[in-house]
């Protein structure tokens, strides 16, 4: 039976939409058939020749007609099911959403389960419960057989355009409403290694490759050890449905919150509102970062998993690059808010350390950065409450692990991912780490996965790491790099307590200078200030003293870094 969760991404209404493309592009290819056979039935042509071309003529027309109407059938089979599907859907959704509204637990399989009850008066906390029990068992009698009449549909739906493709022969060769599903070997289980990944995607021909992209790009998109490219090519073709998913659910919000006399006092449909709004707002935002960057790479689409919007951008090719950073953000980062200003920082990155790869005589050796913010941040300064609560909200986020433990070993695995996609046979990785972002990555650095493919870290504005020195982030001695500027007095001053382990100022990893001054290339650095400066660009248009260090490490120059 369909899992709720997934009935919620269906957009039946789009198989209306297919359907009416389906059937003008049958009556262009009618009126071409028809007036192909015209054609020859027209022309003088006579003697053996010409009735060898007219009896083929009729052949290729009759055979046009049956693909004629065998794809007739097929927007007929996908007008019914938008028409069918898409009604019993949301009556199953409307049921689910009743019962969560009321204050109900839904499970994926249509349970629905009562909130415990607890007045202090044992009676009427049996009665009260007894109650919320035989309502929570009236919604589950009536979603669990929605559900099930989604399914049914559903299967009858595929069936009717089996039949359809069916007559038109091969059914691989049809690329309508994914018929040809059954013919694209699916990839691992979710939570495969990036290695598996990569077997997976290499195990393929490029027909099943172009088909993947093509039909089924969220298997691919956001894979681990699948290449760069493909990954791009997968999201950006994403775009749309999900343009179209968000703007569906947003109206489905609007109206709940019309129909309701309270609007969002008693439920959470206000917040799930402003939150879908906002990814909107994200998906503009990376259309945007895509259009300036036409070499970039979109790594990462996520705007379904989290409250949040998710994603990741390279500057330069990560799989053939020799050397890659990852730059991981901390406290109210957002896609609308902050990747655009991350991947300009990364890209100034990038060409500061192909500067000084030039000046270090190895000019021949490339480059690649990405922004990664593929975990959810705490937020202080914008959500669906008012500022205060927002705030209070956020602040708190930043003094606990939760966020972070929860982007580790996603971070991890997108570490893993580009050791395994290169081309290099060991790629030059380097964990940079921001704010909170710093907490994230060095629990990113201690995933108990096999192997460590990054060999420098760089933690700048940390409020700590979790870790005494670089032994315990699986790199070796030295190639842990702290940078604390002295203006900086907004999460640092969280080390200060030992939150996260010693303060990364005074702990035994490389400390490396964020004050103004002549860094040895000779060009004049201005110093960090705040807390968000260190990868900004200073007054003169250079980067300051901290985003020079970094490119530095970045490059694999660290006998050119300047120390505290």
């Amino acid at each position: 039976m369909v899992a709720l969760s997934r009935l919620r991404t269906w957009q039946p209404d789009l198989l209306d939409a297919a359907a009416t493309a389906i059937i003008e592009s049958n009556r262009t290819f009618g009126e071409a058939a028809d007036a192909a056979r015209d054609h020859v039935a027209n022309t003088v042509w006579r003697g053996t020749a010409g009735k060898a071309a007219g009896a083929r003529s009729e052949t290729e027309h009759d055979q046009a007609r049956r693909i004629r109407t065998a794809v007739t059938a097929q927007a007929d089979a996908l007008t019914n099911a938008a028409a069918s599907i898409g009604a019993a859907g949301s009556t199953a959704i409307g049921i689910a959403d009743e019962a969560l509204t009321s204050g109900f637990a839904v499970a994926d399989d249509g349970r629905v389960t009562a909130p415990p009850l607890v007045t202090g008066n044992p009676v009427a906390d049996l009665l009260l419960q007894a109650q919320l029990d035989e309502q929570a068992s009236g919604f589950q009698a009536r979603l669990i057989p929605a559900l099930a009449t989604v399914d049914e549909l559903d299967a009858r739906a595929g069936a009717a355009l089996d039949a359809a493709t069916a007559e038109l022969g091969d059914a691989r060769d049809s690329r309508m409403a994914g018929v040809a599903a059954g013919d694209l070997p699916e990839p691992p289980a979710s939570g495969a290694s990036a290695r598996e990944n990569k077997q997976y995607w290499d195990s393929l021909t490029e027909e099943q490759r172009r088909g993947i992209v093509d039909e089924h790009p969220d298997w691919v998109g956001n894979r681990d050890g699948i290449p760069s490219a493909v990954r791009h090519e997968a999201n950006v073709s994403r775009f749309d449905d999900e343009r179209a998913r968000l703007e569906a659910e947003r109206d489905r919000h609007r109206a709940n919150l019309d129909d309701n006399v309270f609007g969002g006092t008693f439920t959470n449909e206000d917040a799930a509102l402003w939150y879908t709004e906002q990814k909107l707002r994200d998906l503009d935002e990376l259309e945007n970062i895509v259009a300036d960057n036409p070499d970039g790479r979109l790594m990462l689409l996520d705007l379904q998993s989290g409250e949040r919007g998710m994603a990741a951008f390279a500057v330069g090719d990560p799989d053939t690059a020799d050397h890659i950073s990852v730059t991981t953000p901390g406290l109210n980062t957002t896609i609308d808010g902050s990747l655009g200003s991350m991947v300009d920082e990364t890209t100034s990155l990038r060409s500061e350390a192909k500067q000084q790869l030039i000046r270090a005589g190895r000019g021949d050796e490339t480059a690649a950065s990405i922004a990664w913010l593929g975990y959810e941040p705490p937020q202080a300064t914008s959500g669906p409450s008012n500022p205060v609560s927002d705030g209070l909200r956020g602040y708190g986020d930043v003094v606990q692990t939760d966020r972070a433990n929860a982007g580790a070993p996603k971070l991890a695995s997108f570490y893993d991912g580009l050791d395994v996609a290169s081309t290099q046979p060991d790629p030059h990785i380097t964990a940079l780490g921001h704010s909170y972002g710093s907490l994230t990555t060095g629990l990113a650095l201690q995933d108990p996965g096999p192997g460590q493919p990054v060999d420098d870290a760089v933690f700048y504005g940390s409020p700590g790491i979790n870790a005494d020195d670089e032994s315990d982030l699986g790199l070796p001695d030295g190639h842990g790099y702290v940078m604390e500027a002295d203006g900086d007095i907004l999460i640092p001053e969280a080390g200060k307590g030992h939150l996260f382990g010693p303060d990364p100022s005074t702990s035994d990893f490389e400390q490396l200078a964020t004050d103004a001054g002549t860094s040895p290339d000779g060009v004049a650095r201005d110093g960090v200030g705040s807390h968000s400066e260190y990868p900004q660009l200073g007054d003169n248009k250079e980067l300051r003293m901290s985003g020079y260090n970094m490119a530095s490490i970045v490059a694999g120059l660290p006998d050119q870094v300047v120390h505290r």
